[in-house]
Order: structure tokens, then sequence, then C-alpha cells
């Protein structure tokens, strides 16, 4: 049986994101996870929190189930310590965060769903309007200024996996309102059953970081 690293930025069990991979991998694909808030304190948890104004936050969720921001560039070391720590245990790993981050270290493949989700519309995308769903508003103006490659129009809007779902439907709505022809889920956090609601408001085709995680993983696997 072939094993699947799953790196997350918050603290493992994520059985959410895990379950929907597996469901896509298939039963012949073992998937093994850590975490780089596994083993922390609150008070070490609180320590890795952005400074203000940072706009290189990220949001993780917590295994009692709450959330908390946290800068990236203080994660970064930990989810390098967490692919040394199972280099062993995979053979090809993925960082369950679909932020933009510098290059991991590991003699096995690291997959990032940044940079799957930028491979699929290149591929994908040939015109009309871009729209993207960022979980936090402080990551809006950095989405934003890397989707503008691809559309310099691109319409960033926020909603987070862990808001109430109304918000999902606004964000989808202001995207249905510009007339997007694609949307980016950019959050590791949404679900099968959020990007369902997000096409069905919007009536385009949205790409979800875990399914596309998954089928990148399949070929690798």
């Amino acid at each position: 049986m072939r094993t699947v690293g799953a790196i997350t930025i918050g603290q493992t069990p994520r059985a959410d994101i895990a379950g929907e991979m597996q469901t896509l991998l298939g039963a012949g694909i073992r998937i093994v996870q850590a975490g780089a808030l596994d083993g922390l304190t609150r008070a070490e948890i609180d320590a890795l929190a952005p400074a203000p104004g940072d706009d290189d936050a990220l949001i993780a969720r917590l295994r009692e189930g709450g959330e908390v921001l946290l800068a990236k560039v203080l994660l970064v070391p930990r989810l390098q310590a967490c692919l040394d720590r199972l280099h062993g245990e995979a053979d090809a790993f993925a960082i369950l965060c679909a932020g933009a981050f510098p290059p991991f270290t590991s003699a096995r493949p690291v997959l990032l769903p940044e940079r799957c989700l930028a491979a699929i519309v290149d591929a994908t995308f040939d015109g009309g309007r871009l729209g993207v769903i960022v979980p936090i508003k402080q990551q809006q103006a950095s989405s934003a200024t890397r989707w503008s490659r691809v559309d310099p129009g691109v319409v960033v809007t926020v909603a987070s996996p862990y808001d109430d779902s109304s918000r999902l439907i606004a964000a989808a709505e202001e995207l249905r309102r510009a007339g997007v022809s694609l949307v980016v889920m950019e959050c590791q956090g949404f679900t099968g059953a959020m990007k369902q609601v997000v096409r069905d408001v919007t009536g385009a085709p949205a790409l979800l970081p875990t399914s596309v995680l998954a089928r990148f993983l399949a070929e690798l696997a």
C-alpha cells in the first residue's frame, strides 16, 4: 500500500480534509497526518499569532473546533519539522493549506495546493473573469496580486469555511454579480458541500484545494 503524508498548519487529526481526500484516493492509498500545532499548549499557539497589519496571516482549525490566526513566517519551520518527522513513512506529501509557501526540503515530492490550483487554472482558464474566495481579509490583497497574472480583473472575496454558511453564500453572490467564469476556493477548510454551494450560486465551475490535491497525489502515489 502506498502512503501519503498530509501536513496541516493546525492540529491533527483533520478528519474532514483527510476523509474527502481518502474518498478520492481510494482504499489502496493510506494517509498519515502531522500538524504544525500538534503538541503545543494554547500559550505556545498564541505566540504564533501574526503581528498587527501582517498580510501574510493564515487561519487554522484547532482540534476542539476553534480557529486561530497564525503568522506564516513562524509556521514554515514547523511545517518543515513535520515533513522531517514523517520522511520515512510516506511516498509523497501534501501541505494542507492553500497559501503560498517557499519550497520545502524533502526526498519525496511535496505538493502545495497553491501551485496545484495555479496549474489547473493555467490549463483551463481561457478568458472571462476569475473569482477567488479567501478565508480572511488579510489574504485578499496578496491573493489578488498573485492571480492578477492570470486575470488582471480578478475578483477576490472573503468567506471562511468556519463561519456561518450565509457568509459563503454572500461571497458567491458577489462573484456571480461580477460574472465570474471560474472560481478558486483558496482555503483547505472548504468542503465538497461548500463547493457545490459556490457552483450553484455562481453558475461557474469551482476548484477545491482538497480534491485538487487528491487528484495530483493519485498520480504520484
